[in-house]
This record gives C-alpha cells, structure tokens and sequence, in this order.
C-alpha cells in the first residue's frame, strides 16, 4: 500500500497545467547548461550544488507565472513581522543576508507565485494528502509520567485510578529525565515526533481515559489522554498541504537536475 502511495504521489508531482508548459524540465536543463563549468565546479567544491539548483528551479518556475502582485504591501508586512522600522534598516538587514532590494522583492512576489502555483495545481490532492497524514496532524494533549521501576508505575497509576493523588503532583515529584515537563502535562502537539510505543497508545486511547503502564525502552510509562483535537481541512490546512506538495515536486525536479549535472560534469 505504502509503495502505491509513493507511485501516486510521485505522479501528481509531475501533473502540472500548460501555463507552467509541457517542456519544463526541458527549459530548466537548457538554461542550466548555459552555466559555466568553473561555477559548476566552484559551487560543488562548496557544497552547495543541491541549494543552487533548488533556488534557480524555483525562479524558472515561477517566471512562467503571471500574477499581479503588490510587492509593497507584502514588503510592508515583511517589515512589519520582522520589526524592521525603515527602508535604512531594511537595507541593512539584507546587506547582513548577502542580498540586494531586487533580491528581496523577487523573493517576496516568487513565493505569492508558489502559493499560487499549489493551490492551483495540488489543490485536488489535498484531501487525499490530509487523509493520509491526518494521524500526524491531529492534535493530543495528554499526561506523562516516565519511571524507571515497573512496581513504582503500577503503584502510581493505582493512586491516580483511585483518585488518591493528582497527576501533576506525582509527575512532578517521580517523573524521571527522560520526561523534559515535570508537570507531567505534554500538548497540544501532533505524535510525528512521538516514540512509536507511545504513538500506538495515544492512537487508540479514549478522552479521560488512563492507561495501564507499559514499558517504552528502558522507562515505564503512565499516560492519560486529556484531549484530542481533530485536524480539519481548512483553508489553512489546505494551503500548508498543498505548499508541502510543491516542495515535493519541486524536490524531484531538483535532484534529477543534480543527477544530470553530476554525470555530465564527471
């Protein structure tokens, strides 16, 4: 199942419409064959190769794109969110970043053009996208203790059943290192970065209810779900998603392009 995923994701990526043309890889190889071996070279040298040909692949593919943009508000808010105060400041800030005001505006209007370009072409994948990382997406909120001692686990978890104790307060006074949160109190967050065992738990786990101990490597663990947020897709989500699948695209374009040049430059 996974393997077909793959394939079908690997497909869409290649799915786009005429106004970014038929010939786009052809266009990219073109104009990446106009560079200069000693850049080539250089740039390799570097390590950079991989991130030059991401940035220039993105530029080509949004030239093909003509949108009405107003770079001035968008610089406006780009000033805003990074309290730059003045065009002076602003200049300044660039400087530091090794680029010009031309570089920034480019910047500023490819990514309109890139939010553009997702909606339009990966829009009608978006729910399969969602439903199949809808797991990752969703929101937990739960309570952690983490323990070294299977007898202290259990002994801990009859005292929260029973209602003897509060949660927090056993988390604060037994939950081990590995548990960061010494309230015991973890979320909202999704599980893409959660310890499979916890993962598994956390997935088929009901609102309130507290689980018995279980062992995660060398801890045991004492979990209760507090709460569970479903992802929805909405224009947010749906923008997130489809942004993820033009990275993904534009990835694929990148890499073989890196492939080419490597076996033409050798």
């Amino acid at each position: 199942i996974f393997k077909i995923l793959f394939i079908l994701d690997v497909i869409i990526f290649f799915c786009l419409e005429e106004y970014l043309m038929v010939d786009l890889e052809k266009d990219i190889e073109e104009k990446i064959s106009n560079l200069s071996n000693e850049f080539i070279n250089l740039i390799k040298e570097n390590g950079l190769l991989y991130q030059f040909l991401r940035n220039f692949i993105t530029n080509i593919i949004c030239s093909k794109v003509d949108l009405k943009i107003n770079i001035e508000d968008l610089n406006k808010d780009f000033c805003k969110k990074n309290k730059i105060l003045d065009e002076k400041k602003l200049l300044e800030f660039l400087s530091f970043k090794g680029m010009t005001l031309e570089d920034h505006k480019r910047n500023l209007e490819n990514y309109e053009k890139i939010k553009f370009i997702a909606l339009q072409e990966f829009s009608k994948n978006a729910e399969t996208e969602f439903i199949n990382s809808k797991t990752l997406l969703d929101q937990y909120t739960y309570s952690l203790i983490t323990v070294n001692e299977s007898d202290l686990a259990y002994e801990l978890y009859l005292q929260i059943d029973s209602e003897e104790a509060e949660f927090s307060s056993l988390a604060k006074k037994y939950s081990s290192e590995v548990n960061t949160n010494k309230s015991g109190l973890i979320g909202p967050q999704g599980l893409g970065n959660v310890h499979p065992v916890l993962k598994e738990k956390l997935l088929t786990a009901k609102k309130g209810e507290l689980l018995n101990p279980f062992k995660i490597d060398n801890w045991w663990a004492i979990v209760r779900l507090e709460e569970k947020v479903e992802a929805k897709l909405d224009d947010f989500a749906r923008q997130r998603i489809t942004l993820s699948l033009f990275d993904k695209w534009a990835n694929i374009l990148t890499i073989n392009s890196t492939k080419k040049l490597i076996n033409n430059t050798i």
